[in-house]
């Protein structure tokens, strides 16, 4: 798997040396300097934008900010590793990686001359590849740093993973469409990440290393899932999950590993794929690296607890994350993913085949009366099915919906 990383903030402590670098430049150019304390929220998007930040506002203009770098940029090239360091465990992090056989890479804001030298000096040999800011190519959160990487390494963007601590890095990973893992250690506090709603935030680099396996061994399995199973719906039911942890002081990782579990028993069969999925997680030796036997087990009884048919309430919080993240009551995606299973029922059924089955299943499990329940009532799900049942009750709307589903497979 192709592992991308930031760099400053991520791998390195850089604020030190930029900050620095930025206070000699402005020094000279007759500008107020910074308490090196302040840099932080000044750093993201290169060398540029982080002048233009230290300017004063109303000297902000693009001539001098290029006057300032004439200053910066040299100086910043003789000091940048004064006082630079890597965040602690980053190295053994890097060894462990390379040594699962993942391919490296940095993709970074700083000019490519800078970025080339800190990452060799403290990382020799370590990355496949390394790029930063380059003429004629927009920084990030434009996605085409990204694309090169995957592309020079002959990789996979769905088997790619970024790292980074800004929101500057988790923009560049949707707008490249790549699964983006945040650390808390950076520029950006953690706090801020999920004010912004970033989703997977790690605390400590070592915890990057289930992230890879997660993204390189598990989700995989769900593409050969039908299509309301697949990579997409395990990956918003993690997203959900991570939200109703931190909404419930639940553990997020604890929460994270369930999604990602949750619907892997399908591999063997639907009506107890709960089950399987709950044996497939306690016989991962993989988890026993990160989790204790009583964690295991209280994710096994969630995972085997998410199943919508359940009559019994779930044992644990986490059963009750899993199974309210599974829900995912969007109408038009549940109308949608009903005349899937249909469909995969009745392959060579007609539309009208199809939508008796997908109406019966639908008063059955998600009109007043039906078995699904929501075991948290968020408000996310208590709004949807509330709409799905108008639907449900508007038998040409729905017979519309359907039609319009089963004339685009066709």
């Amino acid at each position: 798997m192709t592992i991308i990383f930031d760099l400053d903030g991520t791998l390195l402590n850089t604020i030190d040396d930029l900050g620095y670098a930025c206070n000699f430049a402005l020094e000279q150019t007759g500008y107020p300097t910074h308490p090196i304390e302040d840099y932080p929220r000044m750093v993201g998007n290169g060398i540029n934008n982080l002048i233009r930040r230290a300017l004063p506002e109303s000297e902000r203009t693009e001539e001098n900010v290029l006057r300032v770098r004439a200053y910066f940029v040299p100086y910043y090239d003789a000091h940048n590793c004064d006082y630079t360091h890597p965040y602690e465990g980053i190295p053994d992090l890097l060894a462990a990686l390379k040594a699962q056989g993942h391919q490296l890479a940095v993709a970074s804001n700083k000019y490519q001359a800078a970025t080339e030298k800190i990452v060799e000096h403290f990382f020799p040999g370590v990355f496949d590849v390394i790029l930063g800011e380059r003429e004629g190519i927009e920084r990030k959160p434009n996605p085409q740093i990204v694309y090169d990487i995957v592309k020079s390494l002959h990789g996979s963007m769905v088997q790619s993973l970024y790292i980074g601590d800004s929101l500057v890095d988790r923009d560049t990973t949707q707008n490249a469409n790549v699964p983006f893992v945040a650390c808390s250690w950076g520029f950006v506090s953690r706090q801020t990440l999920v004010e912004a709603g970033v989703t997977r935030i790690v605390d400590k680099p070592e915890a990057i290393l289930l992230d890879a396996y997660i993204q390189q061994e598990i989700l995989p399995q769900y593409d050969a899932f039908d299509g309301g199973h697949k990579r997409d719906h395990a990956e918003t039911v993690i997203s959900e999950s991570i939200k109703l942890a931190r909404t419930y002081a639940a553990d997020e990782t604890m929460a994270y590993v369930i999604a990602a579990y949750h619907d892997l028993g399908l591999k063997f069969d639907r009506e107890k794929h709960h089950i399987h999925s709950g044996e497939i997680l306690m016989a991962d030796e993989t988890l026993r690296k990160w989790f204790t036997e009583e964690q295991l087990i209280t994710m096994r009884d969630a995972v085997e607890d998410h199943r919508a048919s359940g009559k019994n309430p779930p044992r644990t919080i986490y059963g009750a994350i899993v199974a309210e993240a599974d829900r995912q009551i969007d109408p038009l995606t549940v109308v949608h993913r009903t005349m899937a299973y249909s469909l995969k029922l009745y392959p060579n059924g007609d539309f009208d085949t199809l939508y008796q089955r997908s109406l019966e299943h639908l008063h059955e499990k998600y009109a007043e009366g039906g078995y699904l329940k929501l075991w948290l009532n968020s408000e996310r799900n208590v709004k949807g099915l509330e709409q799905l049942r108008a639907i449900i009750h508007d038998e040409p709307r729905l017979r519309t919906l359907c039609r319009e589903w089963f004339d685009h497979q066709g």
